[in-house]
């Protein structure tokens, strides 16, 4: 039998069905929001505002404790400054996986190459005694992440951005599960998760699959038009509501952030 929820009344006044994107204009052009419980896959471009809109995303931050931010490819800095720049809370949860893994596995990886060229000394040897550099890192992030969402309670906003990391060092298989537990987990206890995946190199077939376990996809385009760059947002699914399907060409002002300019529904 599926597990059942029981949600404090108090809780359901505040929270709602519905909850906001980040991105004002984009709620009502989405007729309020977001359901709770959804899911999102980002199908992303290079340069196309993913990252802007991932952070964006979790701006809203109804509770702070309850919301996280996975990044692969940022540091801590930088998502700092972005978050200060548009004014956006900074007392979420962040976890920076990339800065994690060049700490645990690429700096001792390089260190061991410098030293196989260029010899031990004493200190040397001192120094990876200290460090515990001969032991092998089998750090499963994928499994901790997934835990860490897991562990997130009723009406929890959390982003991964993005999925290239994970899917170039584990079994996409793997990985597929992994998406499927957290959709199954957020649609639960009422969530929202946004994932994003760049679609450069994409198996169609993991596309297929990521898309069929999304509530909504999104997929972010950047065009060129003459001297300058068009970026768009394609809703090409939405759960039981096709009306919401639309392309919204969107600007990033100071004050807003992402923001939709115009607006055409996909025939």
């Amino acid at each position: 039998m599926a597990k059942k929820m029981t949600f404090d009344s108090e809780d359901e006044e505040f929270f709602g069905n519905v909850g906001s994107f980040g991105v004002p204009k984009f709620d009502n052009e989405m007729r309020g929001g977001v359901p709770r419980g959804f899911t999102m896959i980002a199908f992303t471009e290079t340069g196309s505002g993913s990252e802007l809109f991932a952070k964006q995303f979790t701006s809203p931050a109804e509770e702070p404790d309850n919301t996280l931010y996975v990044a692969t490819d940022e540091g801590q800095q930088e998502i700092v400054r972005i978050f200060k720049k548009y004014g956006w809370p900074l007392d979420i949860n962040v976890r920076t996986i990339g800065e994690e893994y060049n700490a645990n596995v690429l700096e001792r990886e390089l260190l061991a190459s410098r030293y196989r060229l260029e010899g031990f000394q004493l200190d040397d040897i001192q120094r990876l005694a200290q460090t515990r550099f001969v032991e092998d890192n089998n750090q499963d992030y994928l499994t901790e992440v997934t835990n860490e969402i897991m562990g997130l309670g009723p009406y929890f906003r959390a982003v991964v951005d993005n999925l290239d990391f994970f899917l170039q060092r584990d079994d996409p298989a793997r990985v597929l599960s992994m998406v499927r537990m957290l959709q199954a987990h957020a649609q639960l206890v009422r969530g929202l998760l946004l994932i994003s995946v760049s679609t450069d190199g994409l198996d169609p077939t993991i596309k297929q699959e990521l898309s069929s376990i999304a509530d909504m996809v999104l997929s972010f385009r950047v065009r060129t038009i003459g001297t300058d760059f068009e970026n768009s947002m394609v809703v090409s699914k939405f759960r039981n509501a096709p009306e919401n399907l639309k392309i919204l060409v969107f600007r990033v002002t100071p004050e807003e952030g992402i923001t939709p300019e115009t607006v055409e529904r996909i025939a």
